[in-house]
This record gives C-alpha cells, structure tokens and sequence, in this order.
C-alpha cells in the first residue's frame, strides 16, 4: 500500500492562496483611488445621451439607455461627500454599472485604472475620517505603492433600507 501524503499548514495555505485573492475594478474619484468587487461591476461605459431627471436627489445626474433598460447615473462623490468640481453636461461620461440592491446604477468616474488582483491579506480597515469618505460606506483599504486603494461597499451606499426610509 502506498505512503499516506499529509499535507502541511504550508502547502494547504498555498492551496488555498488562489481565493485569498479579490478582483476589484479599479478608478479615480477626483484624486481619490477607489475599488469595487468585480462581481459588483456589469460593465463600464461611456455615455453621452443621460436624460436628466427632474427633483432628483443632488447625485443623480439623470438616466440613461442601456440596451432597453433605464438605469439611473449618480455621481458618487455627492453621497460620498468627496468635492464635486465636475461638470457633467454634455460631457462624454466614463460610467462603471453597478449591480445593487436597487437594481443596476450607473457611476460617473473620472477614470477607469482597471482590474487589479488583490490579497485578502492585505485588506485593511478604514482609518477613521482620514479619507473623508463615511466609513460605513467602506470595506476596507489597501496599501498598493504609492496609493490608497479604497474598497466601496456598493450594497451599503445604495441600500434598499436606505431608501425605504426616505420615502416614509
């Protein structure tokens, strides 16, 4: 009979290393460097035809046409409470779509970095206030070179609860 293998802490750690890691879609907020779980993300856009919707809340730009559904666009730096120096009309927009509780919603960026991989390990919670975004709309941050890689919880910041309240 052949030799029981046993595995090792070592080597079931590196088994494991491939879900150690997250995907996250990558972008600029002003000079901010922020991240989204990749499986939040349908797909980035760019879209100049958003119709602009009236007694909107101040982060809807408006709504837009996206292969026969109406997906509302926000600029997340209103909610996030970032400076919002842009001007939106008539600008060709760079729009990342968002699977959320509320549906599919449009977020205006100011540039897409890309897909990066990262470890789990190296996820950090938020530093309170440091960012000036409200930490309850953070999952976390990651050191990567010379940036601070933001991790937004999609699902906290455009939450179903949070928008039943409103409407009461």
């Amino acid at each position: 009979m052949g030799e029981m293998h046993v595995v090792g802490v070592k080597e079931l750690e590196k088994m494991q290393a491939v879900s150690d890691e997250i995907q996250v879609v990558a972008f600029r907020l002003n000079d901010e460097l922020i991240g989204t779980h990749i499986e939040k993300v349908v797909e980035i856009t760019k879209n100049k035809d958003i119709t602009p919707v009236p007694k909107a809340p101040k982060f809807v730009i408006g709504v837009m046409n996206l292969r026969g559904k109406i997906v509302p666009v926000v600029t997340l730096k209103e909610k996030l409470g970032l400076k919002d120096t842009s001007d939106y009309e008539g600008k060709e927009l760079r729009i990342v779509i968002v699977d959320t509780d509320l549906g599919e919603i449009g977020i205006v960026v100011d540039e897409i970095v890309g897909a990066l991989r990262i470890n789990k390990e190296d996820i950090q919670p938020p530093p309170l206030n440091a960012i000036g975004i409200d930490t309850a709309y953070i999952k976390g941050v990651v050191q990567l070179d010379t940036d601070l890689l933001v991790l937004l919880d999609i699902d906290a910041i455009f939450n179903k609860e949070e928008e039943d309240k409103k409407k009461k």
